[in-house]
């Protein structure tokens, strides 16, 4: 396995997620990473981007979406999406299993990223967000 993370910039636009996908499949190629876990890992981190796009940058495609992947020899995939918008305040944002958010669509993405990551942590006041899955 390498000791550098892989790195991946993309303009704000969904349609780069193409590349996103790409990116990702190279590297459980090339470092032997369990099939198993490629879509899960593969949605995670298209949830974070498609929020960096919408919410973080506005879909400016003068803007971009910095995607960091390192993984250790353990099995454990720790990936650091990062956008140009003004960030925003992760508590804030409405848990859409309660009753009175069901029908509401924001805060989906979070919430897929909880339920899928060892963890989701947000910095640099919302614009970063790092996501760590254990492949095992």
């Amino acid at each position: 396995m390498k000791n550098r993370p892989e790195v991946l910039a993309i303009k704000s636009d969904k349609k780069e997620l193409e590349k996103v996908e790409q990116f990702l499949l190279t590297i459980f190629e090339n470092e032997g990473l369990p099939k198993s876990c490629f879509n899960r890992v593969l949605l995670c981190i298209s949830e974070a981007v498609v929020n960096s796009i919408e919410h973080g940058n506005k879909n400016d495609t003068s803007k971009e979406v910095d995607i960091h992947i390192d993984f250790t020899e353990d099995g454990v995939i720790h990936v650091n999406v990062h956008d140009e918008g003004e960030g925003f305040d992760y508590e804030l944002v409405d848990d859409p299993t309660e009753c009175n958010n069901i029908k509401k669509e924001t805060g989906r993405g979070i919430h897929i990223m909880k339920s899928l990551c060892d963890k989701v942590e947000y910095s640099n006041q919302g614009k970063s967000v790092e996501i760590k899955i254990d492949l095992k």
